[in-house]
């Protein structure tokens, strides 16, 4: 299963736009008069279909909505393309952008979008198109991560969330005598010490672990208000904030608490076979466990976690500055991210909504199985609330990999955690000296 870090997803995006502006032609003029248009001709203007290219990943948004969205829109020739997902998106996005290709009017973006923020001229702010009609439907922190400090300016309107929740193996706990309902744990394990010697019993009673050294450290960091840089740009990764985060990584892994650091085959065979009984997870990674530990179907379930909420992922749509029609690409927005549709995606592959307006809706009602028929909404709807979003800087991966390199190798190679620290913050400086 793939338990994907929130300092991973922290692009660098240093990009040299390049945006060639367009402009429209008007109704050819009447052969009779020179003055007004041809009657039939204005006829066939107004019947002419207007072209919106839209470019997103497998998952950014379902693909029945897009249909949907072509049917509604009768006037517009949507052209929606799917394109692969990751690096190779944002790569293609970035060339695009700059001037390398042609671009579409309409593009997903994923967690990165803060980051977009310093090139918003490149975008249609959505605040001119209508998009601060519609502002409070939506989670304010989620909301904020595409706009601007001042909230003057909006490059992408909110898609999907993916807040932290725990995912816990309620057979092994319930063996073990520790709290093992979603109530007993969000009332009762409310930090990470608290996590640890709950998850220390469990592994006295059944051999089973948690998640790395290194999910530990990401999931302790994107719990932070503060991660790797203040607003004016000052370093501050080598700040207690991240040391705390760093500490109580080591600490699980000194008990012997976390899982040996491996590739996700192995992670997929020890959370099917019981060798994994808990681990910090976005909402998103629900489906990756059902794929991953199918013998375990039942066992399952989901709290409240402990340390508080972060977030791994979600998307934003948003229109390029090119577009010739930024009216109705923020209409074909605000239609894809419209409460009614991101409930459509949620019960397609689990894309938690980012209008809590939903949450306590019976249509969100989500009883599964595989977690024993409880209702996943409720806590994701209670973690999603609560997420803490700290500033973002595009440096941030160069802190972020070296940290993570570093910490990966006190449990690869048993290097003394204060050493690894120390060589970590060395590089990060000597990079950001550069």
């Amino acid at each position: 299963m793939k338990i994907k870090s929130l300092l991973s997803a922290l692009l660098v995006l240093s990009l040299a736009f390049v945006v060639a502006a367009c402009s429209g032609s008007g109704a050819k003029p009447s052969s009779n008069t020179g003055e007004t248009p041809n009657a039939s001709a204005a006829e066939n203007a107004s019947n002419e279909k207007i072209t919106l290219k839209l470019w997103y990943w497998n998952g950014a948004i379902s693909d029945s909505t897009i249909e949907v969205a072509k049917a509604k829109f009768t006037n517009i020739d949507l052209q929606a393309e799917k394109l692969p997902s990751g690096d190779e998106y944002l790569t293609k996005l970035k060339t695009t952008i700059a001037g390398g290709g042609a671009g579409p009017d309409i593009v997903a973006m994923d967690s990165w979008v803060p980051s977009m923020l310093p090139y918003k001229e490149k975008f249609v702010n959505l605040y001119d198109v209508g998009a601060r009609d519609v502002q409070s439907k939506y989670l304010e922190w989620k909301w904020e991560m595409a706009a601007t400090p001042e909230d003057d300016y909006l490059i992408g309107m909110p898609i999907d969330v993916a807040p932290v929740v725990l995912f816990y193996r309620s057979d092994l706990f319930e063996q073990s005598g520790v709290p093992s309902t979603p109530e007993e744990l969000k009332n009762q394990v409310k930090t990470w010490d608290d996590y640890f010697k709950l998850q220390k019993t469990v592994m006295d009673a059944t051999g089973s672990k948690i998640s790395s050294i290194a999910d530990i450290f990401s999931n302790t960091i994107g719990q932070n208000s503060k991660w790797f840089f203040d607003e004016s740009g000052n370093y501050i990764g080598d700040q207690a904030h991240v040391k705390q985060a760093w500490d109580e990584a080591v600490k699980a892994y000194q008990m012997g608490l976390t899982f040996p650091y491996s590739q996700g085959s192995e992670m997929n065979a020890a959370l099917n076979n019981g060798q994994i009984s808990s681990y910090i997870g976005a909402s998103w990674s629900a489906g990756d466990l059902m794929g991953a530990a199918p013998d375990t179907k039942g066992n399952w379930r989901i709290a409240y976690p402990p340390g508080g909420v972060g977030n791994q992922g979600g998307s934003f749509f948003g229109a390029l500055k090119s577009t010739k029609h930024p009216k109705e690409a923020f209409e074909v927005i605000q239609f894809l991210v419209s409460p009614e549709n991101l409930i459509t995606a949620y019960k397609e592959f689990g894309n938690y909504p980012s209008t809590p307006e939903l949450y306590g809706k019976p249509e969100m009602e989500n009883k599964n199985e595989f977690f024993g028929g409880q209702d996943l909404s409720v806590v994701f709807g209670e973690a999603a609330k609560d997420v803490k979003i700290a500033h973002t800087d595009p440096r941030d991966n160069i802190v972020s990999d070296a940290l993570i390199a570093e910490i990966i190798l006190v449990d690869t190679q048993k290097k003394d955690p204060e050493q690894a620290w120390k060589d970590a913050q060395e590089k990060i400086k000597q990079q950001l000296n550069r």
